[in-house]
């Protein structure tokens, strides 16, 4: 340890180089990060509320009224295809589900009467328009059929009868269920989307934009949160302003490795059309020297003290002009007092 503050106390006010090895480091404190380097200008911060987009997500809605008679899965979980997600009534279903046993016996004869016509046609025996009229009714029946069935797979579920009134509400896709009914008796609208099933890395946020920047702001500007990591691209922005609340909107959608969930919020910086890039240090690794910023910069014999010019502040970071330090430089964020008295030429116990 002694030797150690020997080492310290010989660097001089002159911003000279700390010599300093590893085991001394972990004995003094002093912890280095990595830095990062971000596009500029980042502006911000703005909140963005998270929710699933819709690439690769499929609504359900009813053609319609129905009940909800039992709810297996929730907002949130995840389902597969098949899985029965929830149980509805429907008077107009149970209907429409005995119209459908009916027209398809229906089907059945007029196709052996079909049949049959075309064969006395072929003998001779009836007119070619006597034989056309089962053909037509055939026709007509699958016409009907096929309007029923849709109602049975309306975009998306696959319905199946269950007891009586009930039917279960079938995924025909694997992911998570972004949209669910809330209980048992809830009412579904027809065409009101009651489900969604979505890819479980489709996350896109909604930016509130205030109307003085939205020009700033272009379709792929790069998305960072607080630490100044990357997290998506803007995709769209709204046209218009919210007179509710006076902001604008911008889409992005994040990148697949985000630990975000649908229905929270979160703070977002977005790079501006400036097309220069910014070094981001924590906060904790500058601090003042003679009137100057600094940061003490890891080299191989120990620290490099290195004047900054801090261009924007963040929660927990500063984003500095990238001179003297890149992507692969790391900097010493706890142990700065140390380090800082070195410079100043004190002594410690």
């Amino acid at each position: 340890m002694k030797k150690s503050i020997f080492l310290l106390m010989i660097a001089t006010a002159m911003m000279a180089d700390i010599k300093m090895s590893d085991a001394q480091m972990k004995k003094m404190g002093i912890v280095v990060q990595p830095v990062r380097e971000i596009k500029s200008e980042a502006m911000g911060p703005f909140i963005g509320a998270f929710d699933y987009n819709d690439k690769g997500a499929r609504n359900y809605t009813l053609s319609s009224e129905a009940t909800v008679a039992e709810l297996m899965k929730q907002t949130g979980d995840t389902v597969k295809q098949g899985e029965v997600i929830c149980t509805i009534a429907s008077s107009e279903l149970l209907a429409s589900s005995y119209e459908l046993k009916d027209l398809r016996n229906r089907l059945k004869l007029a196709q052996e009467y079909a049949k049959k016509d075309q064969a006395l046609y072929q003998d001779g025996v009836i007119s070619l328009r006597e034989s056309q009229k089962s053909a037509l009714e055939v026709m007509s029946l699958k016409a009907k059929i096929g309007e029923i069935e849709n109602r049975f797979v309306f975009s998306g579920a696959d319905i199946s009868p269950k007891n009586g009134m009930m039917f279960a509400i079938r995924a025909r896709q694997s992911g998570i269920l972004a949209h669910a009914p809330l209980k048992a008796g809830e009412k579904i609208e027809p065409f009101m989307p009651y489900l969604k099933i979505a890819r479980a890395n489709a996350l896109s946020t909604y930016i509130k934009i205030p109307p003085k920047m939205i020009g700033s702001i272009q379709k792929g500007a790069a998305v960072m949160d607080k630490t100044g990591k990357e997290v998506g691209k803007i995709t769209a922005i709204s046209s218009g302003v919210d007179t509710m609340s006076n902001s604008a909107t911008a889409i992005a959608v994040l990148n697949s490795n985000n630990n975000y969930r649908a229905g929270t919020s979160g703070e977002f910086y977005i790079a501006s059309v400036q097309t220069d890039k910014w070094i981001l240090l924590p906060t904790s690794s500058v601090t003042k020297y003679k009137k100057n910023d600094i940061c003490f910069v890891k080299n191989a014999n120990g620290f490099t003290p290195q004047i900054v010019e801090v261009q924007k502040t963040y929660k927990d970071h500063v984003a500095i002009k990238p001179s003297g330090l890149n992507s692969t430089s790391k900097v010493a964020t706890d142990g700065i007092i140390t380090l800082k008295g070195a410079l100043n030429g004190l002594g410690f116990e």
